[in-house]
């Protein structure tokens, strides 16, 4: 597919959007008070997630670091990555992140997903 610069040959979109709590860490490496934000995940692979806010977040030229506390099946998994980009819908604000995923997490994560999709939660795209 022309234009797609996906890395991982799957997307896992959830059934129910996961709610879970994210951080904004720094904007444009100055750091950033660690206040949560209530957010939703709508789809996840093993290099990145859809996640949506309440609120707008300058994506645009700014480089800004998030951490993510989440619980896909089992197990709290903590990671930090970077918003690439936004777009709005029907007043909810979209932001694709691109996850740092340690080495040895990977195989963590992807046991959670097989558990999703073990459960019927998720489906690959």
């Amino acid at each position: 597919m022309p234009g797609n610069r996906r890395k991982s040959p799957f997307r896992y979109v959830l059934e129910e959007p996961i709610e879970f709590e994210l951080y904004i860490v720094s904007l444009n490496f100055t750091p950033a008070p660690r206040k949560p934000v209530s957010a939703q995940m709508h789809d996840i692979s093993r290099s990145g997630c859809l996640v949506s806010l309440p609120l707008e977040v300058p994506v645009g030229r700014n480089r800004i670091r998030v951490a993510l506390d989440f619980v896909l099946n089992e197990e709290p998994l903590h990671f930090e990555g970077h918003l690439r980009w936004n777009k709005e819908e029907e007043g909810r604000h979209y932001y694709g992140v691109e996850m740092e995923v340690p080495e040895e997490q990977k195989d963590r994560l992807q046991l959670e997903l097989r558990g999703l999709a073990g459960a019927n939660r998720i489906r690959v795209m």
